[in-house]
């Protein structure tokens, strides 16, 4: 039987994915595997980046497998790298895992972990991140489209899930400014790229 497999992604990384497959047409071949486009004509689906969650009557019966910009189970949902910098880690990662029916709780096939420094950003970690997505997608797409891999259940006492909601609602910082306004105190401040301390005034 072959795997008629159904590529989906929002990002540009997701493009440089589809490229590789489309110059890897004979080791597909090889495989038994049929890239499609039909939504309805297909056995496994591979998501790299793709901002629509898939719905479970969609993904039922098949086999479903996600790269996700973020270490499973701690950091399950969205904007998990400015979730991280927000959270002081010291180290970032892409998983690699199937996708059953809820939000990025599937078996982990493969975590790929990188270090998350003082000086990084949201963007900066999110660039690092499309790198690593592609070569893991490159070294992981024939082995999880053939079903040659292991995975491990994820611990849930562990997991946490972040919505868009959530870091709305952390986005204005009005209040700190505020809470830190008091005169002969010292005022709320940040460090810029060059490592400097700017206070901010209330």
């Amino acid at each position: 039987m072959k795997n008629k497999v159904l590529f989906l992604t929002s990002r540009e990384i997701g493009t440089k994915c589809q490229e590789w497959l489309r110059d890897s047409y004979n080791i597909l071949y090889k495989n038994d595997i049929i890239l499609t486009y039909d939504k309805n004509d297909c056995n496994v689906i591979i998501s790299v980046l793709y901002d629509t969650i898939l719905k479970p009557a969609f993904i039922e019966g098949k086999r479903c497998y996600n790269f996700h910009p973020g270490i499973l189970p701690q950091y399950r949902g969205a904007s998990t790298f400015s979730w991280s910098i927000v959270n002081e880690e010291k180290e970032v990662g892409i998983t690699l895992h199937e996708m059953d029916t809820g939000i990025d709780s599937g078996n982990i096939i493969a975590i790929e972990r990188f270090t998350c420094t003082s000086n990084d950003t949201a963007v900066s970690l999110f660039k690092r991140g499309e790198e690593i997505i592609y070569k893991m997608f490159t070294e992981w797409f024939i082995k999880i489209v053939t079903n040659n891999y292991t995975s491990t259940i994820q611990d849930e006492e562990k997991a946490k899930l972040y919505y868009r909601k959530d870091m709305e609602k952390i986005k204005n910082i009005s209040k700190f400014i505020r809470a830190f306004h008091f005169p002969g105190k010292e005022d709320a401040f940040f460090y810029n790229k060059e490592n400097k301390k700017i206070h901010v005034k209330y």
